[in-house]
């Protein structure tokens, strides 16, 4: 006889508790050394000041809808125009997380006929995004610069026309180490390629103002 979902989920339940991989949800607790929260930003007073400051102001509670569609406001611009300043850039933009960002990004300027290679151990979002794409992806070894440059030659030397793209994260959270950015800025040189650098682990901790890893190559 099948077994019905619920003695299905039962059992699934039973093997995780087994193999001690049964999780649940727990009220916060102890040292932080799990969440995002790097910068301790979540419970900053200073933060919790500025938005007092902001509803004060009347700035709205939320958008309403995207920028497109009357959810731009000139707060937004603000904020994109010092961002633009502190790194030095031509212009910002804000999203809504980092993980956003990256699924858009990766999934909107790469055209078809570009390839995309990407660290193997680039974060989630940069896959999502890459899946939702129209570019080729190939997968380099972690941090190994020459494994970026054999992959757009070979893709080169296969017929590839597009544009290459060189996908890393500055600094890799899960095992703390940096990618060699000067050096892949060199591949990219090569190549004529796009180099685009995660810096979520770096920004507000390394670099000048926290201008992050990836200020060197300015």
């Amino acid at each position: 006889m099948t077994r019905s979902f619920f003695e299905e989920q039962a059992a699934q339940l039973e093997s995780l508790k087994r193999g001690s991989r049964l999780r649940a949800l727990a009220p916060r607790a102890g040292k932080d050394f799990a969440s995002n929260d790097y910068l301790g930003l979540a419970g900053s007073t200073l933060l919790h000041d500025a938005l007092r400051e902001g509803m004060a102001l009347g700035l709205p509670a939320g958008s309403g809808g995207s920028r497109l569609l009357r959810g731009n406001h000139a707060a937004h611009e603000a904020l994109e125009a010092e961002a633009a300043a502190h790194y030095g850039t031509e212009a910002a933009l804000f999203m809504a997380t980092g993980f956003a960002a990256n699924a858009a990004l990766f999934a909107t300027l790469p055209q078809r006929g570009d390839l995309i290679v990407h660290d193997a151990l680039i974060h989630a979002s940069a896959h999502d995004g890459m899946r939702l794409g129209r570019a080729d992806i190939r997968a380099a070894a972690h941090n190994d610069t020459q494994a970026f440059d054999d992959a757009i030659t070979a893709w080169r030397a296969s017929g590839g026309t597009g544009r290459a793209w060189i996908a890393v994260e500055s600094l890799y959270s899960m095992d703390g180490d940096r990618a060699p950015l000067a050096d892949l800025a060199q591949v990219a040189a090569r190549h004529d390629a796009i180099l685009i650098i995660d810096e979520a682990h770096a920004t507000g901790v390394f670099g000048t103002g926290g201008r992050g890893l990836a200020e060197a190559l300015a």
